[in-house]
């Protein structure tokens, strides 16, 4: 049989149920405010950068990329075709100056080093024997004409006994025509001797020049030949580092091809490149910022390569500080190049927000809320941007990525 229930447990069990439902709605109201809080039109302190509008220097800058290369080095190439024979170093070794790098087949090259030499040796004979042969066509010549001389001198004497001869009576006409006629062909002889003499003369020199130059090709053909044998021994030019060989035994080189890069690896500069619109503002003396992971470095642009390729202009940045710890061949960095310097303007941080000089939306926080406001900003530095209307010093800009919130004019900022 039914018996009836306790007041005392129907109380508990509707307090008990008032206490569940009294739980449930305080977690739905909590649930809810939650929900308002996160959806709600509103952006984190934790979650965006921000810079208060200052006022100082700018330094113009245009942005370019480089990359860390060494200071000094020099790259070793064969003289000849041949082909490797031995390696004595590898990939990078410390090298001093005049250490073996590698051994290359030089048969070829000393045979035609002999056979230059031997040339050589004929043509200075035969200059000598033209020399010998000259000196003595001239004395034979030399010698018809002290006799040539000495004859129109009897002659001429001669022919002064017969005119005298005929003064007195002594003598005949026919003599003295026969004298006279003697005495000419004999001048004659002598003229033509002496032109031949000369003639001779100058065609001996002439010879003698052909040959003194062809001897003189011939010596600095052999100078070359030795200069490019001494060359073919490839040895380090100074104490560095050598960066690259070609390790190759038995590779077949061709005249002009690269054997090794010796590389000073205590120093360095930057191989920088930027697109061609700023090439007015990348000058030869210029200064430049130089950014990598841990440091910031300054240099001067030295010389700036004056074709352009695919819209790059390429350029070499020296460093103030060439020997920087951080300085790593290969190692690749920013690079600003300062083409102008603005004194006392108003400026901002310098972030991903801007892309050049013109109109931004930008956010400016006051009174916990964040308002998008139409400001003009004008040239940057590495790390500034001059402010040129729409904010005043003192105020607080938002300078993070804020494209997502496009389409609102005002935001909650939160702690």
């Amino acid at each position: 049989m039914d018996r009836k229930i306790d007041a005392k447990i129907i109380r508990q069990r509707k307090v008990k149920a008032a206490a569940t439902i009294f739980i449930t709605a305080v977690a739905l109201v909590a649930a809810f405010m939650l929900l308002v809080r996160v959806f709600r039109s509103g952006v984190s302190a934790a979650d965006v950068y921000t810079s208060t509008v200052g006022r100082g220097a700018i330094e113009i800058s245009v942005p370019a990329t480089g990359k860390v290369i060494p200071l000094s080095e020099e790259i070793i190439i064969s003289p000849v075709s041949t082909k490797i024979v031995e390696v004595y170093r590898k990939a990078g070794d410390a090298v001093k100056e005049g250490d073996v790098i590698l051994k290359l087949d030089l048969i070829t090259i000393h045979t035609e080093i002999e056979k230059q030499d031997n040339e050589l040796k004929m043509k200075q004979y035969k200059l000598e024997q033209e020399n010998i042969t000259s000196q003595s066509t001239l004395s034979d010549l030399e010698m018809e004409i002290e006799i040539s001389e000495m004859q129109i001198k009897r002659m001429e004497a001669q022919l002064k006994n017969e005119r005298f001869l005929d003064s007195i009576g002594a003598g005949t006409l026919d003599k003295i025509r026969k004298a006279e006629l003697d005495f000419a062909v004999d001048r004659l002889k002598l003229e033509q001797l002496r032109r031949k003499y000369e003639n001779q003369q100058r065609m001996m020199e002439s010879n003698a020049k052909v040959l003194e130059l062809d001897y003189s090709i011939a010596r600095k053909n052999a100078m070359l030949k030795n200069k490019i044998m001494a060359e073919a021994q490839v040895l380090s030019p100074r104490t560095a580092t050598l960066t690259w060989v070609n390790d190759q035994v038995g590779a077949k080189i061709a005249d002009g091809e690269q054997l090794a890069v010796i590389s000073d690896l205590s120093r360095y500069k930057v191989e920088a490149e930027a697109s061609e619109s700023y090439g007015n503002r990348v000058l030869s003396g210029s200064n430049v910022l130089i950014k990598t992971a841990g440091a910031e470095l300054r240099g001067k642009v030295g010389n700036v390569v004056p074709s352009v390729r695919n819209g790059i202009i390429v350029f070499t940045v020296f460093l103030d500080d060439n020997r920087h710890e951080l300085l790593r061949s290969g190692l690749k960095v920013d690079a600003y190049v300062i083409h102008a310097v603005q004194e006392d303007v108003l400026r901002i941080a310098n972030r991903s927000y801007y892309t050049g000089a013109g109109e931004y939306d930008l956010w400016v926080v006051r009174d916990g809320e964040a308002v998008k406001r139409k400001v003009a900003l004008g040239e940057s530095s590495y790390s500034y941007v001059e402010v040129k209307d729409g904010l005043s010093e003192g105020e607080v800009v938002i300078t993070s990525d804020m494209s997502r919130h496009t389409d609102k004019n005002r935001l909650k900022f939160r702690d």
